[in-house]
């Protein structure tokens, strides 16, 4: 029996304000603003917009609170075609943040607002929803229902992907559940107190994952599977000018699993660890030309017309970023 879905996230919704200013002002100082955009956030739901907006068949549990952002977030994912039937929209405040880029350091901070919306329960989550995926994606911090859903996840045979974004105390836990493991930079700096990327993204492969990769920003990226292991620049100085770095490790997730369910040692493509990771890469780089977190997204044309020439479609970004400037309102 074929599969629903290729990829299920889990986590609740989450609403972004991105701003472009000069740089951060000092206390009792003031900072130009050159740009804003509207937009839903989180890691593993940019992760599928991504993938959605490349043509995979997405769904996402979780739960988004009954005010304006919420709804906002919903109808979003509705908007790229991911299924919403379980995403729940619960009494409370949905999540909300500003993201503050600087256009003179291409720095990146952001001003969080917790919502009080609840998460699901254990209990809550649909075994049979998540048996209709090839896989799942999961992101940091881990709540009862996202370890319930990986627990399904594993019983049922669907592989799980981890954005393992920031460190935490049971950091060995997450890596021993993940099938896809995808470590930034901080994560991996608990775990290990060296730089030797490939050796120690391949000692992570006896603890059960079949992929680990740790993100490095402008570094680029590095990791291993049981074919071997490879380190991979970034497309930093590939011409374009980069106006927000939000969201570009979520996006290399949703870009790596593409390129991995359907490209990885397929016919035609035969892709290998380092093909899928510099395909991510794109994705990410390709987003960062535009302000917000999912508003520079590609489709998947772009990507493969950068990979072959370079060059990037401008204009349907242009045309997002004038959507998402003033969504909100409509």
């Amino acid at each position: 029996m074929g599969k629903v879905f290729d990829v299920i996230g889990v986590e609740n919704m989450i609403m972004d304000f991105a701003v472009q200013i000069n740089r951060l002002p000092k206390t009792d100082g003031i900072s130009r603003v050159f740009d804003y955009s509207w937009g839903c956030g989180g890691n593993a739901g940019s992760a599928i917009v991504a993938l959605a907006r490349m043509g995979a068949r997405c769904g996402m549990l979780g739960t988004t609170g009954c005010d304006r952002f919420g709804d906002f977030c919903k109808e979003d994912m509705a908007r790229h075609g991911v299924d919403v039937s379980h995403i729940l929209q619960t009494q409370g405040d949905t999540t909300f943040c500003i993201c503050l880029a600087e256009k003179e350091t291409q720095g990146r901070s952001i001003l969080g607002k917790i919502g009080n919306a609840p998460s699901l329960t254990p209990e809550q989550v649909d075994g049979e929803y998540i048996a209709s995926a090839r896989a799942i994606h999961v992101a940091l911090p881990f709540s009862g229902a996202t370890r319930a859903a990986i627990d399904l996840a594993r019983r049922q045979g669907v592989l799980v992907s981890a954005d393992a974004g920031g460190p935490v105390d049971y950091a060995m836990d997450v890596v021993k559940c993940s099938d896809i493991l995808i470590m930034s930079e901080s994560f991996y700096g608990a775990l290990f107190q060296d730089t030797g990327y490939e050796k120690n993204c391949r000692s992570l492969l006896a603890f059960g994952p079949s992929v680990a990769i740790v993100t490095l920003g402008s570094k680029g990226c590095a990791g291993a599977d049981r074919d071997g292991a490879f380190t991979l620049e970034s497309f930093s100085n590939a011409g374009y000018e980069i106006a927000d770095t939000t969201g570009a490790g979520d996006v290399f997730h949703g870009g790596f699993l593409y390129a991995w369910l359907e490209r990885y040692r397929k016919p035609g493509w035969n892709y290998t660890l380092k093909d899928c990771a510099r395909f991510a890469s794109a994705v990410s780089y390709i987003n960062c030309l535009t302000l917000g977190g999912r508003t520079g997204i590609p489709t998947l044309e772009m990507v493969d017309t950068f990979l072959k020439t370079g060059m990037v479609e401008t204009s349907q970004l242009e045309e997002r970023r004038s959507f998402y400037k003033t969504a909100m309102f409509k």
